[in-house]
């Protein structure tokens, strides 16, 4: 395997060291952590995997940014195979490997883990090397094992994922990690304290950062003209899986159709066929075939242009400890975009979207209540504009924006390194996502 860091060692002490067990690009949270850092001073090297036709080394920003991948490339086969050896040993042995090239590791101010299956590769690595551990909870992982692959058909995933990707194992794994970890990253409010009350963990060691985005992105943006609404499109852009909650939107369509039949379901995004099948096999139950749409994967513009397009765009999660604990990046594009807003009522959705009064709030998992709540807002047209503008208002004049997110990874990486970073640079220039 290729040493790649004899060519790239670390020259600075302001330098962090990410790593991610997937494929980078593309990974939103990851890009916004990276270039909030850089811009206030910080150099990062993000350790992920290699895709076909990916350089190893791959240096940007002046060498302030470097992205070193595996030598091998690894596809989705590869994939699992490591997936289940880091199960059962709880160590990425191949991402080990990569982490033993690097040369100098003491220039590391810090070690930076991407969510729960690496960490303990991470923080072995980090405190051999007598580093500070950051452990990134973009979910709460235990939880989500047990949503994930409800709708799974194959026999080798359900077992495998019976025995090696269950409640308990992780549960015990994500304790020992965040009591380890010298400071936890959590997305919203509520899985801080459940951290906290769970596990123990002291307040001070659990921050904050959530999924918003910058606001500088969509500074002068143009409110979306809705005088008319000439199409009844319900659009939901993401990923399909059984937490999404896209079963209680389709469920909810005989009785949107039976009240207008203009209406139609446009479901933008990928899914896995057991994924695509489950939720076709009930649209064909419901007959509903003329009125749900899937459009599978589509580029970044025309997402937003199904977005900017829609009656309502919905968040229809389903409740439980999973989506408690997380917040979808979508939410704060949505809000920041000046469109109409329907989100289920899980906890931080709810609490987000209640207390800026930027959209409609359905009973998550219930059809009859999605159905009533896209009828009321069908006859309220000018409480949904009012809705949209507060949600833009919130993250341009609030605080759901990346601007304020990103001060509290860049101060507690202020606190690690005590590296006086370039604060000639201006607060816009220093959170822009630009390359």
């Amino acid at each position: 395997m290729v040493a790649f860091a004899k060519e790239h060692v670390s020259l600075a002490s302001n330098r962090i060291l990410m790593i991610l067990d997937s494929h980078y690009p593309p990974d939103i949270r990851v890009d916004k952590e990276i270039n909030a850092l850089i811009y206030a001073g910080f150099s990062v090297d993000l350790l992920c995997y290699r895709k076909q036709d990916q350089p190893i080394v791959e240096e940007l920003r002046n060498g302030n940014f470097r992205i070193l991948r595996t030598a091998l490339v690894v596809n989705h086969f590869f994939l699992g195979l490591i997936d289940i050896a880091n199960a059962v040993f709880f160590r990425n042995y191949f991402l080990q490997v990569e982490l033993n090239k690097l040369q100098n590791p003491v220039n590391f101010v810090a070690v930076h883990a991407h969510d729960l299956p690496i960490s303990n590769t991470a923080y072995r690595w980090a405190k051999k090397h007598g580093l500070p551990f950051l452990l990134d909870l973009h979910e709460n992982y235990p939880e989500a094992l047990g949503i994930w692959f409800s709708w799974r058909k194959n026999i080798f995933i359900k077992w495998k994922n019976a025995i090696f990707f269950n409640y308990s194992r992780w549960i015990k794994r994500e304790r020992e990690m965040v009591l380890a970890a010298d400071y936890n990253i959590a997305v919203v409010d509520e899985m801080k304290d459940r951290l906290i009350k769970l596990h123990g963990v002291s307040n001070r060691k659990v921050l904050v950062v959530s999924n918003t985005e910058p606001k500088e992105r969509n500074k002068s943006a143009p409110s979306t003209d809705r005088s008319t609404n000439r199409c009844k499109n319900i659009i939901y852009v993401g990923g399909i899986g059984p937490h999404r909650g896209l079963q209680t939107a389709i469920s909810a369509m005989p009785e949107i159709l039976r009240y207008n039949p203009s209406f139609k379901l446009i479901i933008v995004g990928p899914g896995n066929k057991d994924n695509l099948n489950y939720l076709k096999n009930l649209i064909r139950t419901l007959a509903v075939d003329q009125s749900v749409e899937f459009t599978g994967k589509v580029p970044l513009n025309d997402a937003l242009a199904y977005m900017k397009n829609a009656f309502i765009n919905i968040i229809p999660h389903l409740k439980n400890d999973h989506t408690d604990n997380t917040i979808p990046h979508k939410l704060f594009q949505i809000m920041d975009s000046d469109l109409p807003l329907m989100v289920s009522s899980c906890s931080p959705l709810k609490r987000i979207v209640e207390s800026e009064n930027c959209g409609v709030i359905f009973n998550a998992g219930d059809p009859a209540d999605f159905a009533a709540k896209v009828i009321w807002a069908d006859n309220n047209s000018e409480k949904l504009k009012d809705f949209a503008l507060n949600g833009r208002r919130a993250v341009q004049e609030g605080k759901w924006n990346w601007e304020r997110d990103s001060e509290v990874i860049i101060n507690i990486y202020k606190k690690i390194s005590g590296v006086n970073t370039n604060s000639q640079q201006s607060r816009e220039a220093r959170l822009q996502l630009t390359p």
